[in-house]
């Protein structure tokens, strides 16, 4: 357990607690009965007194392990919260400061090692004066290469998982209109590279962090070698020419990734529209248009290969030829001569010139994969950036809502889509009472799954308000708005999720589940006619459905839905076309329960 927690007390003050304190506070009421009666059977048993305390714990885990620890929570920053500060909390920065501190003095003792040997060796010293010093300086390095990969695996795991929260809660914010014209290949294709931010820049991170500290440490190693100041100079400006050389590359990779991840929307569309494609499209058709985009790829791939191929191998190798340039300067002066240079001077220099050839080679290695974590990113950053949308807690201090007024209520709505000139939605008014069953019909495309979408909180009007009780969705909060209003999409923009049947029915009902919300959720099933469907699924309500699990129909999709609005036990369920899919006799089922389970009912339909 951690060595401390912090409380935040009722008058919002932060103590420091041990954990064991918390645990007893928590478990003692749980504990206390069960410990007499296993110290009577350790007494019993005539177990020796320094063995009972392992033996009673060994009992109470087992005794206790099922049961749930309630009256407690833990505080933390939420996912859309600065990121800067979430890494803070997770102590991330102090990680990788203590990181770069390891790093450095790992190759100070490493260099001064090998500075031990090479004067040494040059003043012809005996090795039994310089063996035992330089073996101790690499015994040194051991631990210290075991406390650098501690660290790496506590950035890496602690910055991944913040990472991959973040992109996930931004996944459920993003605004509806974002992906109404992308089809399912470009969501795929956002969720691949999201992958690829984490693993390309997390592994590319760390080698292009270590090869600047060894850059680092060449400058300095050159500068006390025979090439002096003018050999650091060197370096810096190959550093600059491998800038440009790494932007030419991303440039190169962001084309290529563009063409391939179109490539892969292609593919995904074709494939999930298989049937429609061999029942509908000529088969003289059904390859239009891939020898074109085949010849781009591969274009695309030829220019990011010589792309990749000149950064890799010439910015290591090309030091290397640019180092040996900077030590001419010394052989043309001569080794030895009074104007020249020590054959220590020529050593120390050639080892900072390998260093930094190992620094470059490192270098050119993750650039390469952080060139493709920046193009991911950029197909990532809508994700990343949604996750900061301000929710809507509500207000402390709102008005206890009167029963009496409306239930929903809404006054001179106006919305356009912003690729609309029109708006589809103009002056519209709505007031629906407790108890009220209300049926809006309208020929296709007349705004009334908008309106839906804007009674539900999905969408906010371009003008105009909707009230629940007097209160609009500011002063209530998205929660509450939620909990009092439970909508059905239609059925295009509903899913199964690939989850237990379970999972789907109870998607909006937050609160703990227990025995009496399966019984209720069997009870709506069965008076949706889904009874047969749960006696067919080996595992009933726990049975795997959606994409990867059990097949379910299109009617049963749509009743699956109509159970998911009811369980939500609001006080006003909007089905958008919910009936539309269903036979005479699963009708006349689903309208009977629907118009028995809602307080009130909203049905859109068509006309």
């Amino acid at each position: 357990m951690l060595p401390g927690s912090t409380l935040l007390t009722t008058d919002l003050k932060k103590v420091r607690v041990s954990p064991a304190v918390i645990r007893a506070a928590l478990c003692s009421s749980m504990e206390e009965p069960i410990l007499r009666e296993i110290q009577e059977t350790l007494d019993r048993a005539q177990i020796p007194p320094s063995k009972q305390a392992r033996a009673r714990d060994a009992l109470l885990r087992e005794r206790l392990s099922a049961k749930r620890i309630r009256g407690i929570w833990l505080l933390r920053l939420p996912p859309g919260a600065n990121f800067w500060e979430q890494l803070r909390h997770a102590h991330i920065p102090q990680r990788l400061l203590a990181l770069a501190s390891a790093h450095a003095l790992q190759y100070a003792l490493w260099i001064l090692a090998w500075w031990v040997v090479g004067s040494n060796v040059l003043r012809g010293t005996p090795p039994r004066d310089w063996l035992v010093p330089w073996a101790l300086l690499l015994l040194t390095l051991v631990p210290l290469r075991v406390l650098i990969t501690r660290l790496q695996g506590w950035v890496a795991i602690g910055a991944g998982a913040l990472l991959k929260q973040r992109l996930f809660f931004g996944s459920l914010r993003l605004e509806p209109d974002s992906l109404r014209h992308q089809g399912a290949g470009q969501l795929l294709g956002r969720v691949l590279e999201s992958e690829a931010v984490e693993a390309l820049a997390l592994s590319g991170g760390f080698l292009a962090f270590v090869a600047l500290i060894e850059i680092i440490a060449s400058l300095f190693v050159l500068a006390l070698g025979a090439g002096g100041l003018l050999h650091s100079a060197l370096l810096f400006l190959w550093l600059l020419i491998a800038a440009a050389l790494a932007w030419s590359y991303f440039g190169r990779n962001r084309d290529w990734v563009g063409v391939r991840l179109a490539m892969t929307h292609d593919l995904v569309e074709s494939m999930a529209g298989h049937r429609t494609r061999l029942a509908q499209l000529p088969a003289d058709r059904w390859h239009v248009g891939e020898d074109q985009a085949l010849e781009e790829y591969l274009r695309s791939s030829r220019a990011m290969d010589r792309s990749t191929a000149r950064f890799i191998a010439l910015v290591p190798r090309g030091w290397l030829i640019l180092g040996l340039v900077g030590l001419v300067p010394a052989f043309i002066r001569g080794v030895d001569s009074p104007a020249g240079i020590s054959q220590a001077g020529i050593a120390i220099a050639v080892g900072g010139i390998l260093l930094a050839y190992r620094a470059w080679k490192r270098l050119a290695a993750g650039a390469w994969q952080l060139a493709g974590a920046a193009t991911a990113w950029q197909r990532t950053l809508v994700l990343f950036n949604a996750a900061a949308r301000p929710d809507l807690p509500g207000s402390l201090n709102a008005p206890a809502s009167a029963e009496a007024s409306p239930i929903v209520e809404a006054r001179d709505l106006s919305f356009r889509y912003s690729d609309r000139a029109q708006p589809v939605l103009r002056g519209a008014n709505l007031r629906i009472a407790v108890g009220d069953r209300v049926v809006l019909e309208g020929a296709s495309g007349g705004g009334k799954s908008t309106l839906v979408s804007i009674l539900a909180g999905v969408r906010e009007p371009s003008s105009g308000s909707v009230l629940i009780h007097g209160l609009d969705r500011k002063t209530v909060g998205a929660a509450e708005w939620t909990r009092r209003l439970a909508a059905a999409p239609q059925f295009h923009e509903n899913h199964v999720l690939a989850e237990t049947f379970a999972f789907n029915l109870f998607l909006g009902r937050p609160s703990v589940l227990g025995p009496a919300d399966f019984e209720e959720a069997r009870a709506i099933c069965d008076e949706l006619g889904l009874g047969d469907l749960l006696e067919r699924m080996p595992a009933g309500m726990l049975q795997m459905v959606g994409e990867t699990g059990w097949q379910l129909s299109h009617g049963e999709r749509s009743r699956l839905y109509i159970a998911r609005a009811l369980l939500q036990d609001a006080e006003l369920v909007v089905l958008d076309e919910s009936f539309a899919a269903l036979d005479p006799e699963n009708l006349k089922r689903a309208v009977e329960c629907v118009v028995k389970r809602a307080r009130s009912l909203l049905v859109i339909a068509h006309r």
